[in-house]
């Protein structure tokens, strides 16, 4: 669920399985408030991969003003996606 390198966040990106990636800067706090929903969403949809991703370490391809920002993706390309906010996330995952 954390990718230890940028190369290993872009190969889940476009591994063709629908990915769901969580950007979150450790600068903020240790874990992101949007974890437990991960989490939870993780061990109910196995459909999806999900990854927690430093956005201070592996840049993502979004705009940093942006960020922290929760994004889902098929095939490298990014479908859909949610801002900081639980609400929103947990309607991502009722989008999808």
């Amino acid at each position: 669920m954390f990718p230890s390198s940028p190369g290993e966040a872009f190969e889940a990106i476009e591994s063709g399985k629908p990915t769901i990636i969580h950007y979150w800067d450790p600068n903020i706090g240790l874990e992101s408030p949007i974890a437990p929903i991960l989490h939870d969403q993780a061990e109910n949809r196995l459909d999806l991969d999900f990854y927690i991703v430093n956005s201070g370490f592996i840049a993502p391809p979004h705009s940093k003003d942006d960020l922290p920002l929760t994004v889902f993706y098929i095939g490298g390309n990014a479908v859909d996606q949610a801002p900081f906010d639980p609400s929103e996330v947990q309607n991502l995952f009722q989008r999808i």
